[in-house]
């Protein structure tokens, strides 16, 4: 694996990381499959590992990734990379900002806007395969609902979805 073209691909996903983790899932997805680095189901199972892990989603990927294709040395050049650009942008952004003025709200706006449409990209990505039978739709749904309308904590929301879908399971053929 060479490890400079490794720097480069999460160099690229860090760019795109403005929102956290679960907006650039999709672009994670192209980049690394697309690539042929790891297979559909693989993928499923990196964002469910990089979800249990503590960390940020896109970190979490990075290091798994870089790990899997070149071991110690490749996780570290893959997590160094997917934060070097978020790092530099906060470095230049903190003397930037504080010259703009009232154009910085419409610049936030602006970022929130597109982060809306990447997050509803991870969405649209992943819900077929999240729900693929009449089960996992009402676990899904009653989690969104939980999330959505209630103050139970997610950690609460997760455990109890995947502790009912394990009964199920084994109750339902």
């Amino acid at each position: 694996m060479n490890l400079l073209r490794l720097s480069w691909v999460f160099f690229k996903i860090g760019i795109a990381a403005y929102g956290g983790g679960w907006t650039i899932v999709g672009i994670i997805k192209t980049e690394i499959l697309g690539r042929g680095w790891i297979t559909e189901a693989g993928f499923s199972d990196l964002v469910a590992i990089s979800q249990v892990t503590p960390g940020p989603v896109a970190l979490n990927a990075a290091t798994l990734v870089g790990y899997r294709l070149a071991g110690i040395p490749g996780a570290a050049a893959a997590t160094l990379s997917v934060v070097a650009f978020p790092i530099l942008s906060i470095l230049a952004a903190t003397s930037l900002l504080a010259r703009l003025g009232k154009a910085r709200g419409v610049l936030q706006e602006a970022l929130k806007t597109g982060t809306i449409a990447l997050v509803a990209m991870t969405l649209w990505t992943f819900l077929p395969a999240a729900v693929s039978s009449w089960t996992s739709g009402i676990l899904a749904a009653g989690a969104f609902v939980l999330a959505a309308f209630t103050k139970t904590h997610p950690l609460f929301i997760i455990l109890g979805a995947g502790g009912i879908g394990l009964v199920l399971s084994l109750l339902v053929p």
